[in-house]
C-alpha cells in the first residue's frame, strides 16, 4: 500500500508536503538553479515517490536521487538558460513530425491548464528516419520545460500545486506496424519513464485518451507491464462515453467542439506524413569507411576517454552508427590537486575498467540512441582540464550483444589540429578533410 499524497493538485502545498521538501533539500548534491528552484518543482518528484511508496524514509530518498538526476540533465542541457521555446519554434512540432495543440491558460476544477491533441495523424515513423536520436530527446525535453514554465507562471499566480491536465483525442487513429514496433521494443516505455517518471513527473498529470478503440488496449497491455505502479491512474483510457468525466471538472466552454464542447477556437495542428525521398541518408562516404566498429557484449560497457590540460579548449566529436538500442553519453572527471601530483589517478582504476557514471559530471546528456536509420554525430567543449569519457554502454540489455561503429575525435574548437581516439586511448593525427567539426560543420547543423 502507498503512502496517500500529502497536497492535492488545486491545493497550496500542505505542512507535511514542504517538510518532505526540505528534507529532500538537504540531500541535494547538484546545484539547482534559481529558475527551477520552487517548492513545487521540488514537490512533483516527492509527489511521484508518494505514488509508490509509503514509508517516509523511502519517498524522501527517491525523491532526492530522482531530483539530483533531473538537475545533472538540466545542467548539461543548458535548460535554465536558453529562453522559452514555445511548440510553434520547436522543430519537432514547427516540421510537423507530432500534432499539436497550444497549452491553454484555462483550468479544470483542480487548477490544471488544459492541453488538447488529436492523434489522427501521429507517427512516429518520421522521426525515427528523420531525426537523430538524441535529438529528437532533446527537443522533447524542449516540450516538457516550456510547459513546465507554463504550469509555474499558474502556480506563482496562484499559490497552488497545478499540472497539465492533457486530453488526447484518438478519433481516426490507425496503429501501423512501426508504431506497434515502438511498442513492444520498450521505446515508448523509454520515453515514458525518461520524461513523465524521471525528469517531469506529474508534470503532465492526467492523461486521459478518448474516443478509444478496442484494439489499443493491447498495446496499452504491453506499455503497462513495463511502467511503474500507478501507470493506469495517470495514462486513462475512456471510449466515446467521457463527456460526463470531463464534464464534471472542465467548464464547456473550455472544451473543443470537436469533444461535444463549445469552444470553436481550440484546435490541433496536425502532423505531417515524411515521404521516402525526405529521409535522412549519409551525406560523406569518407567518414562512413572510417568507422571502427565496437561490440558490446550485454551488461557491458566500453568508452573513449580524452585527457584535457590545464589552459587547453578542446572539442569532443563524435559519429557512429549502431545495430539497436545503445545508452551513450559523455561524462567528466575534473582535474583536481590530488591528480595534478599522481597522473596515473586520473583515470580512476585500470584501463577500461567500468566507469560508474552516475559518480562523474554527465557533460552530454545520457540518453538511449538508436543510430540504425539516422547515424549519430554531435560534439561537446571540453571547457575544463579533466578527463573526458564518451560511453556506450549496454548494461540494459540482459542477453543481445550491440555493435556500435564509431569514429571519435577531439580538435581545436574551430575543428584544426584533429586528432583521432581509439578506444585503447591512442591518437593520431587527422587530415583536414576528414576532420569531423569541418566536413560535418557540426557547430552549424540543424535538424
Amino acid at each position: 500500500m502507498t503512502k496517500t499524497q500529502s497536497t492535492h493538485f488545486g491545493e497550496p502545498l500542505s505542512a507535511e508536503s514542504l517538510k518532505l521538501v526540505n528534507e529532500v533539500r538537504l540531500r541535494l548534491t547538484q546545484p539547482i538553479h534559481p529558475n527551477f528552484d520552487t517548492d513545487f518543482n521540488i514537490y512533483r518528484f516527492v509527489l511521484n515517490a508518494e505514488r509508490q511508496h509509503n514509508k517516509t524514509k523511502e519517498i524522501i530518498e527517491q525523491a532526492a536521487k530522482a531530483v539530483n538526476l533531473h538537475l545533472r540533465y538540466r545542467k548539461c542541457l543548458h535548460l535554465d538558460e536558453i529562453p522559452d521555446i514555445p511548440f510553434a519554434e520547436n522543430p519537432i512540432f514547427r516540421r510537423r513530425f507530432l500534432p499539436h495543440g497550444e497549452v491553454r491558460r484555462e483550468t479544470d476544477a483542480s487548477g490544471r491548464i488544459l492541453w488538447y491533441v488529436e492523434y489522427a495523424t501521429i507517427t512516429v515513423e518520421g522521426i525515427a528516419h528523420a531525426l537523430r536520436s538524441s535529438a529528437a530527446c532533446k527537443y522533447q525535453f524542449y516540450q516538457f520545460e516550456h510547459m513546465l514554465r507554463q504550469v509555474n507562471i499558474q502556480e506563482e499566480a496562484t499559490g497552488k500545486l497545478s499540472s497539465l491536465r492533457h486530453i488526447v483525442d484518438l478519433t481516426g487513429y490507425e496503429i501501423n506496424p512501426f508504431m506497434m514496433l515502438f511498442v513492444s521494443n520498450g521505446t515508448l516505455s523509454y520515453y515514458s519513464n525518461l520524461f513523465h517518471y524521471e525528469n517531469y513527473p506529474d508534470l503532465v498529470y492526467p492523461i486521459e485518451i478518448v474516443n478509444v478503440a478496442k484494439w489499443v488496449h493491447m498495446p496499452y497491455k504491453i506499455v503497462k507491464a513495463m511502467m511503474p505502479a500507478g501507470f493506469s491512474d495517470r495514462f486513462r483510457l475512456y471510449d466515446n462515453q467521457f463527456m460526463a468525466t470531463l464534464k464534471d471538472e472542465i467548464k464547456m466552454e473550455d472544451i473543443p467542439e470537436s469533444l461535444g464542447g463549445s469552444n470553436k477556437e481550440i484546435k490541433c495542428i496536425p502532423a505531417e506524413t515524411l515521404e521516402e525521398k525526405d529521409f535522412w541518408k549519409p551525406t560523406h562516404d569518407n567518414i562512413l569507411e572510417l568507422l571502427e566498429p565496437i561490440g558490446i557484449s550485454a551488461k557491458k560497457q566500453k568508452y573513449f576517454k580524452v585527457e584535457v590540460g590545464e589552459n587547453q579548449r578542446k572539442t569532443l566529436s563524435w559519429y557512429y552508427k549502431t545495430d539497436g538500442d545503445i545508452n551513450t553519453g559523455v561524462f567528466f572527471d575534473p582535474l583536481t590537486s590530488e591528480t595534478k601530483k599522481d597522473p596515473k589517478k586520473k583515470s580512476h582504476g585500470k584501463d577500461h575498467e567500468d566507469i560508474d557514471a552516475h559518480s562523474k559530471e554527465m557533460v552530454y546528456p545520457y540518453l538511449k540512441i538508436t543510430a540504425k536509420l539516422v547515424h549519430e554525430f554531435d560534439y561537446v567543449d571540453l571547457e575544463e582540464p579533466g578527463t573526458y569519457f564518451l560511453v556506450f554502454c549496454n548494461r540494459h540489455s540482459w542477453l543481445q550483444r550491440r555493435t556500435v561503429d564509431v569514429l571519435c575525435q577531439i580538435s581545436n574548437a574551430d575543428g584544426s589540429e584533429a586528432r583521432r581516439v581509439y578506444l585503447d586511448g591512442t591518437l593520431s593525427p587527422v587530415p583536414e578533410d576528414e576532420s569531423l567539426m569541418k566536413a560535418l560543420d557540426l557547430r552549424n547543423i540543424r535538424d
